[in-house]
């Protein structure tokens, strides 16, 4: 029999990036997934603008995308083709997708969507060029793709049926944290590209609140982990309100320096400021996986996919709204937590909970399912 043979696109390089963040390893695991699978996947770099200027001219009217699609020629030897959704759907994109089905009309093409809805994002001053491109193209994009792959529960997007997926990770790359020596003080870490939606002000503005009640509070330090323009003006903030020493940004870490952190930490953030993204209310997103492997209990200010039906007591949803994160509740549920239970097994119970939903190759199962029948 002959194998069924693939290929995945996408515009970061999964395979050689030094410094990989959440998207490019949950790509590189969904390909481990299709290899798995017995889905031969070939990674097919899509590279696009870089710099701010090429950026900004291929979202505007009659200038290209800039993304160095692949020769729609090559595409004859596969039997899927898998695209992450780009920052916006081009004139381009469809013309690959017709020269592809024109040279290989049995090609089963499925699109990832890996946030929907997604106009409110793209509802920007800077950016709205590219939304209106968007609307103008995605409305053919039916003509083309068999299947778009979502993390919601929709039958159709843009009028083309849905494979749904959930948002999974390679498990064997994520080492559970080790116990923190000293509950007393309490460590944070919020890990993320920092942007709005994520509402690191909230917890900042609930710490600043917290300390202002009197000196004998228990010290809490924030960890923040990662790179963002939100950061700039935050970090101007807590040097004036002199909260230098409890909010830590150690920018972005390699693996071995964030394990290092979580070890240190007894508490993470998923995102706090998801309301302020129009649409959206229920969150998958790749970091509440990586805390539930790593071990750690983690809030958020939105409902997390996984737990409506399975409720946790390692989780905290807080109110979805600008008001500042409550610490005392904060403290409330880390020391219940961890009054009832050994840190030991709490990581353990976690871990396996992460194992049993979170798997990549169970997260694609429908998809890898789906090209296996059609083949």
């Amino acid at each position: 029999m002959t194998q069924i043979k693939g290929c995945y696109l996408h515009y970061r390089d999964v395979l050689h990036n030094k410094m990989p963040g959440g998207i490019e390893k949950k790509v590189a695991a969904q390909i481990k997934a299709f290899n798995d699978a017995g889905l031969a996947c070939d990674f097919i770099l899509c590279e696009q603008p870089e710099t701010t200027v090429s950026k900004v001219l291929s979202c505007l009217p009659f200038f290209s995308d800039g993304i160095k699609w692949p020769d729609p020629s090559k595409m004859a030897e596969y039997s899927y083709v898998y695209i992450r959704r780009p920052r916006f759907a081009s004139k381009e994109l469809l013309q690959f997708l017709r020269n592809t089905k024109k040279e290989n009309p049995h090609v089963q093409i499925i699109y990832e969507i890996p946030t929907y809805p997604y106009d409110g994002e793209m509802r920007t001053p800077i950016f709205y060029p590219a939304f209106i491109k968007d609307r103008m193209n995605r409305k053919h994009l039916r003509k083309y793709l068999n299947r778009i792959a979502v993390l919601v529960d929709e039958e159709e997007v843009f009028g083309i049926e849905t494979i749904k997926i959930t948002n999974g990770i390679d498990l064997s790359h994520i080492v559970p944290k080790a116990p923190v020596p000293n509950l007393d003080e309490v460590h944070i870490i919020s890990v993320a590209r920092f942007e709005r939606w994520h509402g690191i002000d909230r917890l900042v503005s609930g710490m600043l609140d917290y300390y202002q009640k009197g000196s004998s509070q228990r010290r809490i330090v924030l960890h923040v982990v990662g790179t963002g323009g939100v950061l700039k003006p935050l970090v101007k903030w807590i040097k004036n309100a002199g909260l230098e020493s409890s909010v830590l940004f150690h920018g972005y870490c390699n693996s071995a320096e964030l394990d290092s952190l979580y070890d240190q930490c007894s508490l993470a953030v998923e995102s706090l400021g998801f309301h302020r993204r129009a649409g959206l209310t229920v969150s998958a997103s790749l970091k509440s996986r990586e805390y539930l492997a790593k071990g750690i209990p983690f809030i958020s200010a939105n409902e997390i996919d996984l737990f409506p039906d399975k409720p946790v007591d390692f989780f905290l949803q807080i109110p979805s709204d600008e008001t500042s994160v409550d610490i005392d509740k904060l403290l409330e549920f880390h020391d219940s937590l961890y009054a009832s239970e050994s840190q030991e097994s709490l990581i353990k119970r976690m871990r396996a909970f992460a194992e049993a939903h979170i798997g990549m190759n169970q997260a694609m199962q429908k998809v890898t399912n789906y090209i296996l029948e059609n083949n």
